[in-house]
């Protein structure tokens, strides 16, 4: 399935209703664009991606889980490699 998109003059691009309905966003919505590991793009919904910042506090008194900054870091690290984002 392929879909066309248009480069405006300003630089942006025009998503047709097809792929916009195909990756399930609405007008206004944010899209992201992930470049893959063999040169290919990956586009998805913004709103199914959880900011990192909104977690804050998620975990008080919920868990034992003790990690190191350098562990965490490591998580982190994977996770976006598993996403595709590094």
């Amino acid at each position: 399935m392929s879909f066309a998109l248009t480069l405006t003059a300003k630089g942006q691009f025009t998503i047709n209703k097809q792929l916009m309905d195909h990756i399930g966003v609405k007008a206004g919505e944010k899209v992201l664009v992930k470049k893959q590991s063999d040169g290919t793009l990956k586009v998805e919904s913004a709103k199914n991606q959880t900011d990192i910042m909104a977690l804050a506090g998620s975990l008080k008194n919920k868990t034992r889980v003790k990690l190191t900054d350098e562990q965490l870091r490591q998580a982190i690290t994977e996770s976006y490699v598993r996403r595709g984002m590094a």
